[in-house]
């Protein structure tokens, strides 16, 4: 067994492991003093990208796709005027402005008047029927 009187057991004596001057002490407070606002710039930098990543990625999961447009006409009738407006799927303001110059003749109360929107874009026509459009939405009035 070894004794422990073999073992140096005296404190190392100062300038122990070489020189140090006041340039490596000045030299290691910049570089940490550098350092510390880089790494916070990276991994500021590298949070923001991901949060932008995560935030696209549920975006892309919400969005839905837009409804698709109706191919049917529209058909809306009012029992009490017996009178019903077939509208076309889609609509252009020109086409709707149009409408208010269409003259509605007088008619007896046993017939329907169907104002109908011509197929060719000419404009809008007027016609007599003996009954309702099938698919017409009857509308109910207020009062």
């Amino acid at each position: 067994m070894i004794g422990m009187d073999s073992f140096n057991t005296t404190a190392p004596e100062p300038g122990f492991g070489g020189e140090r001057g006041g340039g490596d002490l000045l030299l290691g407070v910049l570089a940490g003093s550098a350092l510390a606002p880089f790494l916070q710039a990276v991994a500021t930098k590298a949070g923001e990208d991901v949060y932008a990543k995560i935030r696209d990625l549920l975006t892309r999961r919400r969005a839905s796709p837009p409804p698709a447009a109706p191919e049917a006409p529209l058909i809306l009738a009012d029992p009490q005027t017996r009178t019903a407006i077939r509208l076309p799927a889609t609509l252009t303001s020109a086409e709707a402005a149009r409408l208010a110059a269409v003259h509605v003749p007088a008619h007896d109360g046993g017939r329907w008047i169907i104002v109908d929107h011509a197929a060719d874009g000419a404009g809008w026509t007027v016609q007599v029927a003996d009954r309702l459009p099938d698919g017409a939405i009857e509308v109910q009035n207020p009062s």
